[in-house]
């Protein structure tokens, strides 16, 4: 979704989406009509007895204070927990994607948000607003619960960047008004896709682990630290980097100063620069960790073993020695630094003996030796003065 809307911008389009709420959504799925509709993607009879008798006859009671309520069944919902509820909701759900015609579903489990790109904000706003109250109706004729108290919207125009005027939606008589931020799925995405406020939460919550780490330094080994460090504080940068990676310079120079003084907690060395601490601790940046997980994506895109949304950001050469076409971009915060463009670049710089690799386990076990030289991405850029970046 992100790569399409950065896509939209860098064409001077219009992007959009609303965030929808379902409350108790495992809870909520008939039993009955999942049965249903696993006849209707053709279930033998067999099959699904064996499915209705998993669900039935499950009951449940409540303790307050020591105190439990009486036995009732379930009447519906899947296990929470299990295997198969993820499963079960995954394909009761599955039907709403043939239900809207214009836009898109960025859909994981309960979340789904539908969203659209468009060539004017008024006609974006126009399709997001039918769209989502037809997804709403969807989930009522499904006998879920939505909540349309709880959505949000997010509007990304740079065509209109200047005015400070508010986006809004009619969403079944309550109005929505367009946020500069919303959090989908753990990751904060701001109107402008430069994801400032989910890394400085990122950086937040990593200096309180470094505050913790710097209190208790003098009881510990260094094995110990070490291992604290990696646990707790570079952990912190390793959900979702390939949708926040393509951020700006200065948000790179604030994660490498905490990273620095992570390592220089550990190893408590006063004298020795961040390029020798890397050394040190025989590691990388974490923009070089980014890159080089763009790298493992682009060898399972190119074997077929990531998800179709993702293979489909990229097009295979069809002659020459790329084997990618690097599509053709406008800008530089939507075009060259985006993932579409960056993902070819990065696996130009990977040296053949890695791209080769049999498997993917073999090709991740050597990627992570491998350091990104050569990358042209802004945040691999040197600053030379008077001159710039080069």
């Amino acid at each position: 979704m992100i790569e399409m809307w950065r896509k939209a911008l860098d064409e001077k389009k219009v992007a959009g989406a609303i965030l929808t709420d379902l409350s108790k959504a495992f809870d909520c799925l008939s039993h009955e009509l999942l049965i249903a509709k696993l006849d209707a993607y053709g279930f033998e009879i067999s099959a699904l007895k064996f499915i209705f008798d998993y669900l039935k006859n499950r009951k449940q009671r409540t303790n307050v204070n020591g105190g439990y309520s009486s036995w009732r069944e379930i009447l519906s919902g899947v296990p929470q927990g299990s295997i198969l509820g993820p499963l079960l909701f995954n394909i009761f759900i599955n039907d709403v994607f043939f239900f809207l015609e214009k836009s898109k579903i960025a859909n994981f489990a309960d979340d789904n948000t539908p969203h659209t790109i468009e060539n004017d904000i008024m006609e974006l706003l126009k399709t997001l607003e039918s769209e989502t109250c037809d997804l709403l109706n969807w989930f009522r004729m499904n006998e879920m619960k939505p909540n349309q108290g709880k959505c949000h919207l997010l509007v990304a125009d740079i065509k209109h960047k200047k005015y400070s005027s508010k986006s809004y939606i009619n969403l079944e008589n309550a109005f929505l008004e367009s946020e500069d931020s919303v959090e989908l799925l753990g990751v904060h995405i701001d109107q402008n896709l430069n994801f400032e406020k989910h890394i400085t939460s990122i950086l937040k919550e990593a200096n309180k682990k470094l505050h913790a780490l710097m209190r208790i330094k003098r009881y510990l080994t260094q094995d110990k630290l070490r291992l604290i460090m990696k646990t707790f504080i570079e952990s912190q940068f390793n959900y979702c980097p390939l949708v926040w990676m393509c951020h700006s310079r200065d948000l790179n120079n604030r994660i490498n100063k905490l990273h620095e003084r992570a390592l220089r907690a550990v190893y408590k060395k006063k004298d020795l620069s961040f390029a020798e601490l890397l050394k040190l601790d025989n590691s990388f940046t974490i923009h070089e960790r980014n890159l080089q997980k763009l790298a493992t994506e682009m060898y399972k895109a190119k074997y077929n073993l990531c998800p179709k949304p993702f293979q489909n950001l990229f097009t295979p050469a069809t002659h020459g020695k790329s084997d990618w076409v690097l599509p053709k971009v406008d800008t530089v915060n939507n075009g060259l630094e985006t993932i579409r463009y960056r993902g070819p670049m990065t696996w130009k710089l990977v040296p053949e003996e890695i791209k080769q690799s049999k498997s993917l386990s073999a090709f991740k076990e050597k990627i992570r030796k491998w350091k990104p030289n050569g990358c042209t991405c802004r945040l691999c850029k040197n600053y030379i003065q008077g001159i710039g970046y080069i």
